[in-house]
């Protein structure tokens, strides 16, 4: 059951019996919850949003007004979705058919951040800490630490767990060792991984 009690929904949204809503999260004006949700703890969830069956979100996420979560998505921890963000989730939709999704699943991993706007294509994952450019089309799974952005989206390079950009330190015979600036975080990728860089 959704624990008002526990969490601040506004009177407007639409929350399922069978979702289930963390303490401090809260639910702003619209917002559409369905059954078997779960979301956890000291989320915010913004105006509009539409969470389908048996979506499941993490603690901390931030999801801003009119984005659509899909169902077989999985949200980990600290993730922020901006403004309109899609996730897809028929890769061949037709109208009037439900297709069986199976038990496939597809993740947002912990700290992942979407810019306003994007579309995440059917069964792509976004790596933990990733960044995804405003407006971008998502249609190949995105590296942890992994910049993306364009349509469609291209790893344009990688970033810290703060955000910023990592620059290239020292490589190894198979291996490069990506730093941020700011800090003494160190990034190591594939050499293969790194020459997809546009």
């Amino acid at each position: 059951m959704a624990l008002r009690a526990c969490a601040g929904i506004h009177p407007t949204a639409i929350v399922s019996e069978t979702a289930r809503i963390g303490k401090n999260t809260s639910l702003w004006a619209f917002v559409q919850v369905r059954e078997g949700v779960v979301i956890a703890r000291d989320c915010m969830i913004g105006n509009g949003t539409y969470i389908d069956r048996g979506v499941r979100v993490g603690n901390r996420v931030n999801i801003h007004n009119k984005a659509l979560l899909y169902r077989n998505l999985r949200v980990e921890d600290d993730v922020f979705i901006g403004p309109a963000v899609c996730f897809t989730n028929d890769p061949a939709p037709r109208a009037n058919r439900i297709r069986n999704l199976g038990n496939s699943t597809w993740f947002v991993k912990k700290g992942a951040s979407i810019g306003a706007n994007s579309t995440v294509m059917p069964g792509v994952s976004i790596g933990k800490y990733a960044m995804v450019g405003a407006g971008s089309v998502v249609t190949k799974p995105v590296p942890d630490y992994g910049l993306v952005y364009g349509v469609p989206a291209r790893l344009a390079g990688f970033v810290s767990p703060q955000g910023d950009t990592l620059k290239f330190y020292s490589e190894q015979k198979t291996t490069v060792i990506l730093k941020d600036s700011h800090s003494n975080f160190k990034l190591k990728v594939s050499k293969t991984l790194y020459e997809k860089i546009r």
